[in-house]
């Protein structure tokens, strides 16, 4: 299992260096240190701070820090909640956590979390005390601060287990909270190891007892600044004790105290008669703390209240007696161990104090103090803590509910790309949802899919639309997505955008299917002014243009209209997010199938090819958008030179360039030599993939179109020829070969480029290479596996992220400006909101900018 847990105990203002701050990092560092078969994650928001520097084994252990800024300003400024949570939310998605430990649930200087940014996560957190509310008159009259700690309390509420240090902490919180006692777990607390009985040498002793003017043996209270700790009262009741008891022993308060603090209680031991037998030592260092343990009497500890009362069991640690509270947890853990007396009652501390110093046999409490040591050790804790994890997660999968889609898209046997990529897409995506698939009208499909897939004609929708968590929209260039145009202006859902430009496929819903100028002018005006939209319709009235397909992209008549956006290329992102900023948009790579390699020379053998002959192939419709013509007009001046060369066009040849294509293969005898399949079944299009030696997957004019068949191409391995544009030029430039755009070559040149590329690539020393390093890029990269996954994430993600354009330039404008942020610091931010917002490229790399 994956546990994250976060900074708040260890680092946080509250608790940092204190109680709970030493108790957090204790416990952590002995569950990373002891369980090897859970990995952790420690995420921070604080401070730059190493955990690694104290766990012996860092392999099962992670930590990132999150930059919030100078004075953490993301965390104390309530605008930026929900940049917190998404950095959260997209913590646990890269990490795979499956559950996350709040280590201090009531940390003012961080945002209380919320359950949103956790789904399907399990939560627990670490609960010491509920001290404020048990004296709520006292810490909870301010009712702003009231309403903040019931916040924090309806936050413990919803967490899957309260993981608490005592029985008594357990019990208050169902007597006074109402909490439910199954969601609660003991795991008590336990000793530092630094506490411990020493060997004192004399110099030493003298001086630290001259350091702080203790003259006699000592009584010693480790308490703190705050009236709970009943220092005034253990004041008052020293100062009752007989005389000769308080002339033998004095008092020694170790603590740090406010000067306020300091002049109160010294007007109480002033008025009570022992002025000058009690020692105020303020702050003391570690070693200064552990030599008065050992060298002190008698441990005092009256408080009021405490979750655990760790003086108690340091004390045990040193060998020194205690006298504690017979309330709260101090009773339960000093139990038979300490004399125990009522805090509230002045008279009973003084009889406590008045035995142990006269009365008790100090030796056997001491015996009796090591023994319930014993229960308070951190492997102890780490042990429970880790046992209850355990068994939560089983809890959770078994509590797991599967969450319903509707899936639009066209399937076989429709002639579309995006039809095979579908019935993939959906089979892996039922590891994850139960879906029903809507298609077109006039055919049937032929597919298998699993049991918790239906398919339904369209019209069966809207009787069905309110029981779905989300709709998917797969939405491509072509006739067969129109169908579901208007359920997605009217069922917002998740639009998955296979091609950013929809000119084409809109100008013939508009112009050729209906005959509707005015459609075709409301589409255009979604992505261009009114003005350059009627002066375009005009020129193409006058004569004066050709239809704009790919100078005018167009998609926002059906993307305004989408909650999010799944997009197969970080440049298609780009546009729409410079478009609209508020979009929630995630580029996700078109998949690839990792199947075993195959060896092409036994498929050239099976057709009756000489296995010296160098295939090579393109792939899907045979469109002049694929540079068909530059690429025969290359490999017509190859054959002239090798005569062991095939080319194979596997795909239908297009009606616009049939002619053209035709002739040219009769005017230059290449009919032995280049071969169109025509359109072909996705094995038999996946075997001439095995075929080929070299592939060329050309572009010009773009519509931002990612190709399923390049994905196909990289994850069989094999050496392949494409275009640096959009998201071919994505593609890393040691896995293919790539040609400059179009855009800057004449045709001539363009001619020369290919021809050059394919004379070179005849040597197989120069495929091998490109091919190794394709295959390693689909591996980790496209398989289908991965982007399943990726796609079951942002589904389930919420809507939009929080981080917007305005936020942005408030907090450049008011905090790294005003504050004069070095170009560290801005980085840190940057790759922080950057982190929030989940930018990141194929490789992982952030590449979110200010």
């Amino acid at each position: 299992m994956n546990i994250a847990f976060d900074s708040t105990a260890i680092l946080g203002p509250m608790s940092k260096n204190r109680g709970i701050g030493n108790y957090a990092l204790s416990q952590f560092i002995t569950m990373i240190n002891t369980d090897k078969k859970n990995n952790y994650f420690f995420i921070n928001f604080f401070e730059d701070f190493k955990l690694t520097d104290y766990i012996r084994e860092h392999s099962n252990f992670k930590e990132t820090y999150f930059y919030c800024g100078k004075d953490n300003f993301l965390l104390n400024n309530s605008e930026y909640e929900d940049i917190v949570g998404d950095i959260i939310k997209n913590y646990i998605k890269d990490n795979n956590i499956d559950l996350f430990y709040i280590t201090s649930p009531f940390e003012s200087s961080f945002p209380i979390y919320n359950k949103k940014w956790f789904d399907n996560v399990a939560v627990v957190a670490t609960v010491y005390d509920i001290i404020p509310y048990v004296f709520k008159d006292k810490y909870l009259a301010d009712k702003n601060t009231y309403k903040w700690y019931m916040k924090c309390v309806d936050m413990l509420k919803w967490v899957d287990k309260c993981l608490v240090i005592s029985k008594s902490v357990k019990d208050d919180m169902i007597k006074y909270l109402n909490f439910d006692k199954d969601k609660i777990e003991v795991i008590y607390g336990a000793v530092n190891e630094i506490f411990k009985k020493i060997e004192i040498d004399e110099n030493d002793k003298s001086n630290l007892l001259s350091k702080f003017g203790i003259k006699d043996e000592f009584v010693m209270c480790t308490g703190g600044d705050d009236e709970r700790k009943n220092i005034g009262g253990l004041i008052e009741a020293y100062s009752k004790m007989n005389r000769e008891l308080t002339n033998k022993y004095q008092l020694v308060i170790v603590c740090k105290l406010t000067k306020d603090s300091i002049s109160r209680y010294t007007d109480i031991a002033y008025k009570n008669g022992v002025n000058g037998r009690v020692i105020f030592t303020n702050f003391v260092t570690n070693d200064e703390l552990l030599t008065l343990y050992n060298l002190a009497c008698l441990v005092a500890f009256p408080s009021k209240y405490e979750g655990f009362g760790l003086p108690v069991v340091e004390a045990y640690a040193c060998g020194t007696p205690v006298l504690t509270s017979n309330n709260s947890s101090l009773g339960e853990i000093a139990e038979g161990a300490a004399i125990l007396v009522d805090p509230f009652n002045l008279k009973d501390i003084t009889r406590g104090l008045t035995e142990a110093l006269s009365k008790i046999d100090l030796n056997d409490l001491i015996l009796k103090g090591f023994k319930r040591l014993e229960l308070y050790q951190w492997k102890n804790v780490a042990e429970i803590a880790v046992d209850e994890i355990n068994k939560m997660d089983v809890q959770k999968t078994d509590d797991c509910e599967r969450k319903r889609i509707a899936f639009f898209s066209p399937l076989p046997p429709i002639e579309s790309g995006i039809s095979d990529y579908s019935v993939d897409i959906l089979n892996e995506l039922s590891k994850y949802f139960d879906i029903d698939v809507y298609i077109d009208d006039s055919y049937k499909p032929c597919c298998d899919f699993g049991f918790n897939i239906n398919i339904y004609n369209h019209k069966n929708y809207k009787s069905k639309s309110s029981m779905y968590f989300d709709v998917i929209y797969q939405v491509g260039n072509s006739e067969y997505h129109m169908y579901m145009w208007d359920y997605i202006k009217e069922h917002r859902g998740t639009v998955v955008l296979h091609d950013y430009n929809l000119h084409g496929v809109a100008q013939f819903a508009a112009l050729h299917k209906k005959n509707n100028e005015k459609l075709y002018r409301e589409y255009l005006q979604y992505d261009f002014a009114s003005e350059i939209v009627d002066d375009y319709l005009q020129e193409l009235h006058d004569g004066k243009t050709n239809i704009k397909i790919y100078e005018m992209e167009i998609n926002s008549f059906l993307i305004n209209f989408a909650n999010k956006i799944i997009v197969h290329s970080d440049e298609a992102r780009e546009k729409l997010l410079k478009k609209d900023i508020h979009r929630n948009v995630k580029t996700i790579q078109s998949y690839a199938k990792i199947e075993s390699l195959v060896d092409n020379n036994e498929i050239k053998t099976n057709m009756q090819i000489d296995k010296d002959t160098i295939i090579m192939a393109s792939f899907g419709h045979v469109h002049e958008t694929k540079r068909i013509m530059p690429i025969l007009n290359a490999f017509n001046q190859l054959v002239k030179k090798h005569n062991n060369v095939k080319y194979y066009f596997v795909g239908k040849l297009d009606d616009n360039i049939k002619s053209t294509f035709e002739i040219f293969i009769k005017d230059n005898h290449l009919e032995d030599n280049v071969i169109v399949t025509g359109y072909t079944e996705l094995e038999e299009f996946v075997k001439y993939i095995d075929l080929a030696d070299i592939c060329f997957n050309l572009r010009y004019p773009y519509n931002g179109e990612t190709s399923g068949s390049l994905m196909r191409i990289l994850a069989k391995g094999k050496c392949v020829v494409v275009n640096d544009i959009g998201s071919f030029g994505e593609i890393p430039d040691d896995c293919c070969i790539k040609l400059p755009n179009v855009s800057i070559m004449l045709l001539d040149s363009e001619i020369d480029a290919i021809y050059s590329v394919m004379e070179d690539l005849l040597n197989k020393e120069n495929r091998i290479k490109l091919s190794s390093n394709a295959r390693r890029f689909a591996e980790k990269n496209l398989d289908l596996n991965i982007v399943s996954n990726q796609y079951a994430d942002f589904i389930n993600t919420e809507d939009m992220p929080s981080i917007n354009e305005s936020m942005l330039k408030n907090i450049l404008t008011d905090e790294v400006l005003k504050k004069s942020y070095n170009d560290n610091e801005i980085n840190l931010l940057a790759t922080t909101l950057a982190y929030s917002k989940n930018y990141k490229d194929h490789k992982g790399r952030i590449d979110y900018k200010f």
